[in-house]
């Protein structure tokens, strides 16, 4: 998988760590920043501990430890002002025609424009960021359990690799002079179809991983403006289309086949195994019918490891 389902690519993670230093100190990294309006700075460890102390900065929040943003934040709010079509203007207005934000020069475009002071007053307990916020912990369970259920995957890839060639080198002692080479064949079968769908399942498990990051680091922009309702409006107005990508991605993901199912099915032939030369046994290999591992079921009768599914 190149790219994330509905659009969205690698390239859109946020900036490493490694680029953000104190803003006091440019120097030394920074370990934590400061969402006071009057603020907005990074600091490191030394001019935190400071801000905490001082005065007219004690009563700042900080975002230390696994709040601190992944990504620079432009100060005091204009990267999320800043106006899309007319560069330098501040955006003031919201159209709930369009659903769209609005600077001053926006007015020919939307004529039902309302103040964004006025409606956004109290939006922090509103029940649209209410919402958003419900559905960014939502997906960020259903990433976790993804993960969970991609691990089990991955065991029951391996088992069921495991249990195949058991039942073939069980098999392989009913029929001595042929079954040497025709267990080398059949394992190198097993094999190739283990690794795609170990290789498969990696893959998918690093898209979620990807997804999840995005997750994370909108959430994170979101709780930068928590304390500036105009703001938090803005952004959440922004964030809202790429969390609609997401959940699609996740859809995506959900139902996709995940791995082959693999059965040992013997040979009609194999009384004739030592004329006829048609070989031992047949790996068959067919996808998964759905998405969300259940159970396995093995029967030694049957000679097959089967994996139930059920779509989710």
């Amino acid at each position: 998988m190149a790219g994330l389902p509905g659009g969205l690519s690698a390239s859109m993670a946020a900036g490493s760590d490694d680029s953000m230093y104190c803003h006091v100190c440019p120097t030394v990294k920074a370990t934590a920043y400061c969402l006071h309006r009057q603020c907005k700075v990074y600091l490191c460890p030394n001019c935190a501990r400071h801000h905490k102390i001082l005065p007219v900065t004690a009563s700042h929040k900080l975002l230390e430890g696994d709040n601190f943003p992944s990504f620079y934040t432009t100060g005091h709010g204009e990267d999320v002002r800043q106006c899309p079509y007319h560069p330098g203007e501040e955006i003031k207005g919201y159209c709930p025609s369009h659903d769209v934000l609005c600077c001053s020069y926006c007015k020919d475009r939307c004529k039902n424009q309302q103040f964004i002071p006025t409606i956004s007053k109290g939006f922090l307990k509103c029940s649209e960021y209410t919402k958003l916020t419900e559905e960014f912990h939502s997906s960020e369970d259903k990433i976790k359990d993804f993960f969970k259920k991609i691990d089990s995957c991955l065991k029951a890839v391996e088992s069921i690799n495991t249990n195949v060639y058991r039942q073939f080198t069980s098999y392989k002692a009913l029929i001595m002079a042929y079954l040497d080479q025709r267990e080398k064949e059949l394992h190198v079968e097993l094999k190739t179809i283990r690794d795609r769908d170990t290789a498969a399942l990696e893959e998918l498990k690093a898209t979620a991983k990807t997804i999840q990051t995005y997750l994370s680091e909108a959430h994170a922009k979101l709780r930068l403006h928590e304390d500036n309702s105009h703001d938090l409006f803005i952004a959440t107005k922004r964030v809202k289309a790429l969390l609609t990508k997401l959940k699609t991605s996740l859809d995506d993901i959900a139902h996709k086949p995940w791995y082959h199912l693999v059965e040992l099915q013997k040979d009609p032939v194999v009384e004739n195994l030592l004329t006829n030369g048609q070989g031992l046994a047949t790996i068959i290999s067919t996808p998964g019918m759905g998405c969300l591992f259940q159970e396995c079921l093995y029967s030694q009768s049957a000679m097959y490891y089967c994996i139930k599914f059920y779509l989710m």
